[in-house]
């Protein structure tokens, strides 16, 4: 039987959305696959042996100079880091795009989708960096804050409250511009209309919003955790065998190095996020906009 064409452009439940989103990917598994591997790849593999390195460095914090490389590995591995959550992100919304622009489920090939993340690369950098900005400033609004009460006030209590009153706001913020990316790339907008355009789609909507976020994320906790496992029973095995001081083998650094590369293949599974994010975009646009109804009426016309 023909495979059909999976519709966004539609009003989904919460249960309909993560259906929907594991539909999408058993439909596209291999072009999917193959164009996460060849594009973000490099940066999950450069990942992994900057993490396996860093986790070496830690069992020989003892040295001086090992101390020195640790915080300039550190570094690294955030940039690199980074760097990946940024090419998942391209990679998997222009595969998104080409996917909506098309009427049939031809294959989709690497190519094509490579031309789309040299295209909208940029934008989602500047998407992430402006978001980084806004929260920088609330934080340094918030340090000024705090000093000032610190100066006045020794109860530690009004501290801590202050604390948790500042991560409400932040956390809201973070539900709120969950769409930025889709809105940005899909309608074509700016960077400061995106983030409009998303609090607009998730107005009344943040507690379902932030609900579809913490339920993805345990779907993808629990089954990244699969690759997790050999990296926390060499480092368990490895600290137990370093704690006198003689540091670790070459053999144990071979075998810290692949099971580091192999956990980053818990970053593939953010794809689920933002596969499911793509169908809430289009499923909340249905409902306040109506737009695939109108799409549909006007075609009978």
């Amino acid at each position: 039987m023909e495979q059909q064409k999976i519709e966004f452009q539609r009003y989904r439940d919460f249960g309909q959305i993560i259906n929907a989103t594991f539909e999408f990917i058993k439909q596209n598994f291999s072009s999917l696959i193959k164009s996460i591997i060849f594009i973000a790849g490099p940066f999950l593999l450069i990942t992994g042996i900057l993490t396996g390195f860093y986790q070496k460095s830690m069992f020989t914090f003892y040295n001086l100079t090992s101390f020195t490389e640790m915080g300039l590995i550190f570094f690294l591995l955030m940039i690199s880091a980074f760097l990946t959550i940024q090419m998942m992100i391209v990679t998997v919304y222009s595969f998104l795009l080409i996917y909506l622009s098309r009427v049939d489920i031809r294959p989709i090939q690497i190519e094509e989708v490579w031309d789309g993340v040299k295209q909208n690369f940029f934008k989602i950098l500047g998407l992430t960096f402006s978001i980084i900005a806004l929260l920088i400033g609330a934080v340094l609004i918030f340090a000024l804050i705090m000093s000032l009460i610190i100066g006045s006030s020794n109860n530690p209590f009004l501290i801590l409250l202050f604390f948790i009153i500042f991560f409400i706001p932040i956390m809201y913020f973070s539900v709120k511009i969950s769409l930025v990316y889709m809105v940005a790339l899909y309608e074509r907008k700016s960077i400061w209309s995106s983030i409009q355009r998303s609090f607009y789609l998730t107005q009344n909507k943040w507690w379902f919003t932030f609900g579809l976020i913490f339920v993805l994320g345990i779907i993808e906790g629990l089954m990244g955790f699969v690759f997790q496992v050999p990296q926390y029973i060499v480092m368990f095995v490895t600290m137990f065998n370093s704690m006198d001081g003689s540091g670790i083998d070459g053999v144990m650094e071979i075998i810290i190095m692949l099971t580091s590369i192999l956990s980053m293949f818990q970053y593939v599974l953010y794809v689920i996020t933002i596969i499911a994010l793509a169908f809430f975009y289009f499923s909340l646009v249905e409902q306040k906009e109506a737009k695939g109804l109108l799409e549909k009426i006007e075609s009978i016309q």
